[in-house]
């Protein structure tokens, strides 16, 4: 009985444990969401914003702001969210990996928040310049007939909503009412705010009419005129008519994703880490000796930066090492497909192409050639007949 009695405890002492640890961890899980949508008092100051660079002669009108149609027009939010809870146990993370959501504020403390901003702002404006281009600057068509309109730069993402800029009658003839009309056909109309005076019909729908009396009312409602896009589709454009009468005119919505920014921190000017900025990436064939060659060249300089090989030999040798990945293809498949292995598996801003018999020296630099990325729009730079430097997305 009394050996029964200690089998029974030490039975407990062992399985206690881990038990408790289980159901803590099972209880003290949770899912983290992060909102950043704008709240409505910043998104009133954003529309009064956008109202304000437009014309200013209807200033002395006033409007009532629409309940929930300033938050449609947020341009900066999102909500990001956790994977939803489920059995949580010791080592589950490593286990079964899930995704969770934090604000950078909280991962990041002092000093390291304010250089994490500061590279973040400018990886940004230098994806700006990459990006955006003459066509995507807002133009308005001064009205030659009585209409005035956006000729080009108005873009809204799929399924989100935007006020249409520079809308504007300029009748110079007085007449009894004053009647324009919007024609859509991937999108519907709406206004942000009603201005008194004005009759709108067609909120909500494909064609919308504006008429009153006085033409400064009108033109003040057609300051908060927005589209919505409805007929969801990842890159093409709404062609919207603008009718006064006799008078017609046309313009493009363009509706599409926005490209995403990827930051990278590339350190202070001057002394740029390469090693996380840069990959090398090369195709090999038969000859070995070359890669090795290249292989040590590269090392002298930069120890460790990633060398990415792709390798189509029919009897491939490993080629290991630190910071090496050697990705073994089906025999004979080229160098273009070789190339585009190679680049796939880059995860670095830049990516080096190199040819397996090429050989670093002391004036190969690379951190001139960041340099000059990093201060330019180029997308491409290279060394004497020696190296090619792609951006890594240009090849994509």
């Amino acid at each position: 009985m009394r050996f029964a009695f200690k089998k029974s405890v030490v039975g407990l002492l062992v399985v206690l444990p881990p038990i408790a640890m289980l159901i803590y961890h099972w209880n003290s899980y949770t899912v983290t969401t992060i909102n950043v949508l704008q709240g409505d008092d910043s998104l009133n100051v954003l529309l009064e914003e956008r109202i304000r660079i437009m014309h200013r002669g209807n200033d002395h009108i006033p409007y009532d702001m629409k309940d929930g149609m300033s938050k449609l027009l947020a341009v900066n939010g999102c909500v990001c969210e956790g994977d939803k809870p489920g059995i949580n146990f010791p080592f589950a993370q490593l286990l079964f990996p899930k995704v969770s959501a934090s604000q950078l504020h909280a991962s990041l403390q002092g000093s390291d928040l304010q250089k994490a901003k500061q590279y973040r702002n400018k990886e940004y404006r230098s994806f700006s310049k990459r990006t955006h281009t003459a066509a995507d600057s807002l133009i308005l068509s001064e009205a030659n007939s009585p209409l005035q309109y956006p000729t080009q730069g108005v873009e809204v993402r799929p399924t989100r909503t935007i006020l249409i800029p520079g809308l504007r009658l300029n009748q110079i003839n007085k007449v009894d009412n004053y009647l324009v009309d919007l024609n859509a056909t991937m999108g519907t109309f709406n206004t942000a705010a009603l201005v008194d005076g004005v009759k709108v019909k067609g909120e909500g729908e494909m064609h919308i009419s504006f008429m009153s009396k006085s033409l400064s009312s009108l033109n003040r409602q057609l300051e908060f005129v927005t589209y919505t896009n409805t007929l969801i589709h990842p890159n093409t454009a709404d062609v919207v008519q603008f009718k006064a009468g006799i008078f017609l005119a046309t313009f493009t919505i363009k509706i599409r994703h926005p490209p995403m920014p990827k930051f990278y921190n590339p350190g202070p000017r001057k002394e740029y880490n390469v090693n996380t900025l840069v990959t090398i990436a090369t195709k090999t064939f038969l000859r070995y000796d070359k890669l090795q060659d290249l292989i040590n060249s590269i090392r002298q300089f930069y120890p460790t930066i990633k060398i990415v090989i792709a390798d189509d030999t029919r009897d491939p040798k490993p080629v290991t090492g630190p910071y090496i990945e050697h990705y073994i293809m089906p025999f004979g498949k080229g160098w273009f497909a070789g190339r585009n292995l190679a680049v796939s598996q880059v995860t670095t801003k830049y990516v080096l192409w190199a040819d397996d018999d090429f050989i670093f020296t002391s004036s190969t630099k690379l951190e001139k050639m960041v340099d000059i990325l990093e201060r330019t729009t180029l997308d491409l730079v290279r060394e004497q007949f020696l190296l090619h430097f792609y951006m890594l997305g240009s090849r994509k």
